[in-house]
């Protein structure tokens, strides 16, 4: 079966949840030859590390470092001739260009969330630039990274005439407990990982954090990525009273697994999400993992979580509580978080995706 990715999303995304994806496909193609997968070359420059830092997937998609994104993207724009000889095309993003067709070929189109056309107010500008809504319409097979992301689409776009199919993530195999501490990270600390402002919540995190009682405020807070607290994060600090205990930090991928592995527990207090990658990668790190009751984050955590209800401070600050005092019950979330997370594999997700493909070129 002779299958292309575009280029697009290896183009303009140097770090980041879709590139990682389908690199992981990528890497699970070339490693399983029962796939009967031929991932064809892009011969293309791009930005994307992910590929770029595989030696077996750099040359296997026969990529090369743009520099710049400005690069990639000219590139791939002066790309005219659509390709042919393919059985598969399966889009990475949803630039106009991206849907230019494919003789012979199959369409999959993968939606990673519904949160642009759900939360208007969170879209960044290049959300403005992309035909998502074109993309289901001419899609073959749909692919949806988690069933709250499905229900979503089906809501937002109820005339979908392609078939839809779950595809859950892996993780990555450097996500393992046992990871020696950090230099310089305090001895005690909840984490959280990304962005920070709008449906993100990391201001409901900081008010529980505030609201931890007297024995437990030797425990920090660390936020790893989303860059520097703004002026207005700080303020609100100095008046919850968490000057001092609230670290903001950049790590490279190579380090997350001690960042996570070290932490009492991790905190997503997202409310909205399409999958939730930071709480499966602190599941497989054996960290006790608490996650607001929204979207995909149940999905994910399953049984091996603690919920509270999104945006409630109280409820948040009072699981946290149970969570840091509680010995035994933190060794139960580690030990339930492992077990789901070792469900979440790229093998299984690469086989999904065959599967889905293999439908597609059933159908007609």
């Amino acid at each position: 079966m002779r299958v292309a990715f575009d280029e697009q999303i290896f183009a303009i995304q140097r770090f980041g949840g879709i590139s990682r994806q389908f690199a992981e496909l990528a890497a699970a193609f070339i490693d399983d030859p029962a796939l009967d997968v031929e991932l064809l070359p892009l011969n293309a420059p791009v930005i994307n590390r992910y590929v770029l830092d595989d030696a077996r997937v750099r040359a296997r998609l026969a990529v090369r470092d743009a520099r710049h994104e400005y690069v990639s993207l000219l590139r791939y724009f002066m790309r005219v001739q659509p390709r042919r000889g393919l059985d598969i095309m399966h889009n990475t993003f949803y630039l106009p260009h991206g849907l230019i067709q494919y003789p012979g070929a199959r369409r999959i189109v993968t939606i990673h969330d519904m949160i642009p056309e759900m939360m208007p107010s969170t879209r960044r500008r290049l959300d403005l630039l992309t035909l998502k809504k074109r993309y289901v319409e001419r899609a073959d097979h749909v692919v949806c990274v988690s069933e709250a992301t499905r229900r979503d689409l089906v809501r937002v776009y109820p005339s979908i005439k392609a078939p839809v199919t779950v595809v859950h993530h892996g993780v990555d195999k450097r996500f393992v407990p046992g990871a020696a501490p950090l230099p310089g990270l305090p001895e005690r600390y909840v984490l959280f990982v990304g962005n920070r402002s709008q449906y993100k919540d990391a201001a409901v995190l900081f008010r529980a954090m505030a609201g931890l009682p007297g024995d437990l405020q030797d425990v920090h807070l660390v936020c790893v990525g989303g860059g520097p607290f703004t002026s207005a994060e700080e303020r609100d600090h100095r008046e919850l009273g968490l000057s001092g205990r609230v670290h903001q930090i950049g790590l490279v991928d190579a380090e997350m697994a001690s960042a996570y592995g070290n932490a009492e527990c991790f905190v997503f207090p997202s409310r909205f999400e399409g999958f939730g990658m930071p709480a499966l990668e602190a599941m497989a790190c054996g960290t006790a993992t608490v996650l607001a009751d929204s979207t995909s984050l149940p999905e994910v955590g399953g049984d091996a979580a603690v919920y509270f209800a999104v945006g409630d401070e109280a409820r948040l600050a009072a699981a946290l509580t149970e969570v840091l005092r509680d010995a035994s019950l933190r060794q139960d979330l580690e030990e339930r978080g492992l077990k789901r997370a070792h469900s979440f594999t790229w093998a299984k997700a690469a086989e999904q995706h065959v599967a889905v493909y293999r439908e597609a070129l059933a159908v007609g």
